[in-house]
């Protein structure tokens, strides 16, 4: 929704390479890897009629390393900001940072705001007050949590060309919004979600429905199942390593998906160059060497229920849900189905967004599902974000110190195979369940022309 309103300071090809755009021209780097000048495009507007020039690029980078933004780590690289003239601008960095171009092209963390939306206007550490970007539309109304109502900053000329008006609306249940498309109530659906948010079993019987389409698309974004490596019974790789061979993915995605999505054996796809080691890596289903793991770490059947035990304690796994993700009710009980059939118990608890992220930053979880940031455009989102054991936000998550250099490495020097190293860490730690590829999916009205997926994650009418 906010790529409606907000142009991001590079854009990406299809391939998640930075490339010139609506905003910047060209840029040139350093040899030293410490200097970037930007050619900023001229005749751009926000939407306020505030000028896009090297005045308000200058401001945007400054703000990102100084306000709300500046704890991403591209941004902390930031040393100085200068402009050279009206329409080119000069970034230093503190250090050489292999991924910074890529980090501009982020859609979370490098879309462009005006500095008339901050308060104080132009401040460097001003928190956001309005929704002023340089996008193709301009905000009108917004609800938070309900709806959104936007207007093209550029009107449409002619009859039938161009979209003049978007009217965004929060449908809680997934099933219901499938009910609204088809009662014609809505447009379109999926496309304004950070990931799907469609089920899939009910694509079949969309598909059939001659006044709908549906069309999705891949971009390697696993649905995965974060561990809680610190603490509890999955500490102990031998468990993580059991529960990731003793289900079934491939069974999963035929009947619960609909075979609309493919199963990820590995934390990453290994057809991205930069988790390129993960190939013959990949976890495969075979239930009767989970059992024998779970053997060895102690953990044995004692009872009638068939739960495993150890010094008087069951094998009990929480697994936090957060409320509002796409198929994972029926995901959340098929991984507590297979996980009993080895000897685990899975408790699952469905808890709203917000309470489950709190949950999260204190650890207060075995399971926990979520899915790989970042990816394909920012190889380091996972990373940085999960597994470093000081930048990230996940406590509980896998963490020691060769990752952490791995880690550092591969920001450092942005090569595919310092990631492809560090990636390869994670796999062989067991530090993730990852489940399938998120399809992002769309489904829409015939009425509906020229809807296009855009390189990243969001999409284009």
């Amino acid at each position: 929704m906010k790529m409606n309103v907000y142009d991001v300071f590079l854009d990406i090809n299809a391939n998640g390479k930075p490339i010139p755009g609506h905003l910047v021209s060209s840029w040139n780097e350093s040899d030293d890897e410490l200097t970037y000048i930007f050619n900023l495009n001229k005749g751009i507007e926000f939407h306020d009629g505030t000028q896009w020039n090297a005045s308000s690029a200058a401001w945007f980078l400054t703000w990102c390393s100084q306000g709300p933004r500046k704890n991403d780590i591209a941004f902390l690289k930031i040393s100085n900001v200068s402009e050279v003239d009206e329409h080119t601008i000069q970034v230093t960095l503190k250090e050489p940072y292999g991924a910074f171009i890529k980090s501009l092209s982020s859609e979370s963390t490098s879309q462009v705001i005006a500095p008339t939306s901050v308060e104080p206007s132009w401040s460097n550490d001003g928190e956001i007050v309005s929704f002023i970007g340089t996008g193709k539309f301009e905000v009108e109304n917004y609800v938070k949590a309900q709806s959104a109502e936007f207007v093209r900053h550029d009107p449409a000329s002619g009859e039938g060309m161009l979209i003049d008006r978007i009217s965004y609306r929060v449908i809680p249940d997934s099933y219901a919004s499938v009910s609204a498309l088809r009662a014609g109530d809505v447009d379109i659906i999926g496309v304004a979600d950070h990931h799907s948010t469609v089920p899939y079993e009910q694509i079949p019987q969309m598909m059939s429905d001659p006044d709908i389409i549906v069309e999705k698309q891949s971009y390697g974004r696993y649905q995965v199942v974060e561990l809680n490596c610190n603490e509890g019974p999955l500490s102990d790789i031998r468990l993580r390593e059991a529960i990731n061979l003793g289900f079934d993915r491939d069974k999963m995605v035929k009947e619960l998906l609909a075979s609309a999505a493919e199963p990820a054996y590995s934390v990453v796809s290994p057809t991205y160059p930069w988790a390129s080691s993960l190939a013959g890596t990949e976890y495969t289903y075979d239930p009767e060497k989970a059992k024998n793991l779970l053997d060895q770490a102690g953990w044995v059947v004692a009872g009638a229920d068939g739960i495993r035990e150890k010094d008087g304690k069951k094998l009990t796994l929480t697994y936090i849900v957060p409320q509002g993700e796409a198929n994972s009710d029926s995901i959340a009980v098929y991984i507590q189905s297979e996980m009993k059939k080895i000897g685990v118990e899975v408790k699952i608890l469905v808890l709203e967004s917000g309470a489950a992220g709190e949950e999260r930053k204190k650890g207060n979880y075995d399971m926990y599902l979520h899915h790989s940031s970042g990816v394909p455009s920012l190889p380091e989102g996972p990373l940085t974000g999960k597994y470093h054991s000081t930048w990230g936000s996940w406590p509980a998550s896998y963490h020691d110190a060769e990752l952490d250099q791995l880690i550092e490495k591969a920001i450092a020097t942005g090569a595919d195979e310092d990631y492809s190293a560090a990636y390869l860490c994670i796999q062989e730690k067991y530090a993730c369940m990852p489940l399938y590829d998120i399809e992002k999916i769309a489904a829409y009205k015939k009425s509906v022309k020229g809807f296009t997926f855009l390189p990243q994650s969001m999409v284009s009418t």
